[in-house]
């Protein structure tokens, strides 16, 4: 096997570590007494961690030019925290659990960096899109096993995949190669650049592009968390949905995810306009948004999934690589890390924001849920006057 497809198998078996108790975790820990602001303080804290702790170890990653390390210490962490909940599974041991995996998510852009060592500009929407791919499917896989597995053998199960997941990838992840020599000669002589000044590495936080970005990621993942990864599986269960059809809406997100996150950068989508795709995707969220609780059929609540899972893979693909558009690969990793820190804000803020709302008006999932879609509009909004105003600069170059 080579590195790349080891990588993939690595990024997949990580990824399912990180999400196979997801689905049912606010379900799990409401049916504990915990309360929904505190649940979503719990979920909110994943993206905390990595809003504080991205930027600071992309830098790291830069001045360190090393990322074999890192990716092993990112898979301990990720199935470390889930033998914390197998020996607290209460709220406050979740509340620890997530922290730890924040931290293992924090280190994710190791796991990308060493992917795309090798790989030109020209090429990067294309490889970033199965980089994607692969973690949806490790999602994807982990959504699956907790849907079938959840309602007879519980949360401890799932927990005890997640830890079984992590330790296999740190073994294949300690068979990784710093620098393969099968790719050498692509390597671009800008990655021979001399050690970088962190001056220079902190430069990148003046790129107007990442903030923008991040901020539409930020809308996205956000969302994404406050609604199928917490309370969209609450919505599911007040209309007589059972563990097992919850199971299958979150494969359905998850499966439009993969689909749409391979087909970002391939035709026929590759031909159109990437302004139109961010916006339409965004504008999709946030019918998915108002209709979560409107609907009231649990079919009709699976079927909309696929809103959610289809503008999540071309949001978040498209994003991240339209973020890194010329940054020079020496502090590709900080412009990275900051551009998942500051969308990380969005995972921490949106659902402690929605877990509040639901809380203040008594249990009602309506204006949390309102208050989600009311934010893809700004994004749309948002979207439309970039794309806009960057093609009239392109225009103007044009002319003169």
């Amino acid at each position: 096997m080579n590195q790349t497809n080891k990588l993939l198998v690595i990024i997949a078996l990580f990824w399912f570590a990180q999400y196979i108790y997801v689905p049912n975790t606010a379900p799990y820990l409401l049916s504990q007494k915990v309360t929904a602001d505190f649940v979503g303080l719990i979920v909110g804290l994943y993206g905390g961690v990595q809003m504080t702790l991205r930027f600071p170890l992309g830098i790291s990653a830069d001045l360190l030019g090393r990322h074999k390390l890192i990716i092993i210490i990112g898979c301990c962490f990720s199935g470390g925290a889930s033998i914390i909940r197998l020996l607290e599974s209460n709220g406050m041991g979740f509340l620890v659990a997530n922290i730890c995996s924040g931290v293992a998510s924090s280190l994710w852009v190791s796991f990308m960096l060493l992917y795309t060592k090798y790989i030109r500009p020209e090429h990067m929407q294309k490889q970033i899109g199965y980089l994607f791919a692969a973690n949806n499917f490790g999602i994807m896989l982990a959504f699956i096993m907790s849907a079938v597995f959840f309602q007879y053998y519980g949360m401890d199960f799932l927990c005890l995949c997640s830890a079984f997941s992590g330790g296999a990838a740190v073994l294949l992840a300690l068979t990784l190669k710093e620098n393969d020599p099968q790719y050498a000669h692509l390597m671009p002589e800008e990655s021979n650049h001399q050690r970088p000044a962190l001056i220079d590495l902190l430069k990148v936080a003046l790129k107007g592009r990442i903030w923008f970005f991040a901020f539409l990621a930020s809308i996205q993942q956000g969302i994404t968390m406050s609604t199928i990864m917490s309370f969209s599986n609450e919505a599911a269960l007040r209309i007589g949905g059972t563990s097992f059809e919850m199971g299958i809406m979150t494969v359905v997100f998850i499966l439009m995810n993969v689909v749409s996150s391979y087909y970002s950068g391939k035709p026929p989508f590759d031909r159109i306009s990437q302004g139109f795709l961010v916006s339409s995707a965004l504008a999709l969220l946030g019918l998915y948004c108002f209709l979560s609780v409107m609907v009231g059929n649990i079919y009709l609540l699976i079927v909309i999934q696929i809103f959610l899972g289809w503008s999540f893979g071309f949001v978040f693909s498209i994003a991240t690589s339209e973020a890194i558009v010329g940054i020079e690969k020496y502090r590709r990793s900080s412009a990275i890390g900051l551009f998942q820190a500051l969308f990380a804000f969005g995972m921490t803020v949106v659902p402690i924001i929605a877990g509040r709302l639901i809380q203040i008006n008594d249990g009602d999932l309506t204006s949390a849920f309102y208050f989600q879609g009311y934010l893809c509009l700004i994004g749309v909004i948002a979207t439309i006057y970039f794309y806009y105003k960057q093609h009239q600069a392109n225009h103007h170059k044009s002319t003169n």
